[in-house]
C-alpha cells in the first residue's frame, strides 16, 4: 500500500513538472487583427467634394464720355486736337468734333447712359469759341435728358450761358479784354460750381493770347487735362528727367 502511494505521488510530481511549460506556452500574446483590406466588390465611399467659391464678377470698365468741340469752320480751334493727344497719352479716350455735331453726340451719350448709368461716367465737354457755346447748350440738353454732366470747360465762349443745375462744375477760361468772350453768368446758389478764370489776370500765363490761340496754351491744357484725369481716374502723368512731370 505505501509503495502504491509513493508511485502515485511520484506520478503527480512528474505530471506537474510536465504541465508547467505547456501552460506557459499556451499563454499567447494578444492577437492583433490583420489590416483591413478593401473589398474590391465594394467601392470606397467617395470623399465629399470641396465646394468651390464663386468668383466675383469682374466690374465692367467705365466708359468716360469726353468730347472736345472746335469752333468755326474747324480751322480756328486746332488746340482742341493738341489737347486730345495729351488726354490720349494719359490713357483717356476722347473725340474731337465740330461744334455743329453736338445734337448727335448728345443723343449718343443719352442712349449710353440710359443703357448703363454707372458705366457711362464721367461726362466731360470741352469747347472753344463756337464750340464753347455748343457745350453750354449741349450740357443743358443732357441734363434735360436725365444725364448728369460732370465737367464743362469753355475756352473763350462768345456767350455768357446757359448755366444751369445738373452740371457739377463749369470751368470758363476766357480773356476779358479781347472783345470776343465773356464771363459765364453765376446763378444764385451756384456757389463754386461755376469758375470764371480770366487768363489776362493770371500770373502763370506769360504769353500774349487772343481769341484765336487761347485754346492752344500749354498751361491751360495742363490745367484741363489734370481736372479730367482726376475725374476719370487716369494714370499719373509720366515723369521726366529729375523726377519732374514732363511739360
Amino acid at each position: 500500500m505505501p509503495s502504491r502511494l509513493k508511485k502515485f505521488c511520484f506520478m503527480l510530481m512528474v505530471g506537474a513538472l510536465l504541465a508547467a511549460p505547456l501552460a506557459s506556452a499556451t499563454v499567447a500574446a494578444p492577437a492583433q487583427s490583420p489590416p483591413a483590406q478593401s473589398d474590391p466588390a465594394k467601392p470606397e465611399p467617395a470623399k465629399p467634394a470641396r465646394v468651390a467659391k464663386k468668383a466675383k464678377p469682374a466690374k465692367a470698365a467705365r466708359d468716360p464720355q469726353v468730347y472736345l468741340f472746335r469752333g468755326l469752320a474747324n480751322v480756328f480751334s486746332l488746340g482742341m486736337d493738341d489737347m486730345s493727344k495729351e488726354l490720349a497719352s494719359r490713357g483717356i479716350p476722347n473725340k474731337v468734333l465740330n461744334h455743329a455735331n453736338w445734337p448727335r453726340v448728345a443723343a449718343d451719350i443719352t442712349a449710353k447712359y440710359k443703357a448703363n448709368p454707372k458705366q457711362t461716367r464721367p461726362v466731360v465737354l470741352v469747347g472753344h469759341s463756337l464750340g464753347a457755346n455748343a457745350v453750354l447748350v449741349m450740357s443743358q440738353q443732357l441734363v434735360r435728358n436725365g444725364v448728369p454732366v460732370d465737367l464743362v470747360v469753355t475756352f473763350d465762349p462768345t456767350t455768357s450761358g446757359p448755366v444751369g443745375p445738373g452740371v457739377r462744375r463749369y470751368l470758363n477760361l476766357y480773356q476779358s479784354n479781347n472783345g470776343w468772350s465773356s464771363a459765364l453768368e453765376v446763378p444764385p446758389g451756384a456757389g463754386k460750381r461755376v469758375v470764371n478764370s480770366d487768363v489776362r489776370k493770371r500770373d502763370d500765363i506769360k504769353a500774349q493770347l487772343s481769341h484765336f490761340d487761347i485754346e492752344k496754351n500749354r498751361v491751360l491744357h495742363q490745367q484741363v487735362v489734370t481736372d479730367i484725369a482726376r475725374l476719370v481716374g487716369a494714370r499719373p502723368k509720366p515723369q521726366g528727367k529729375g523726377g519732374k512731370p514732363d511739360a
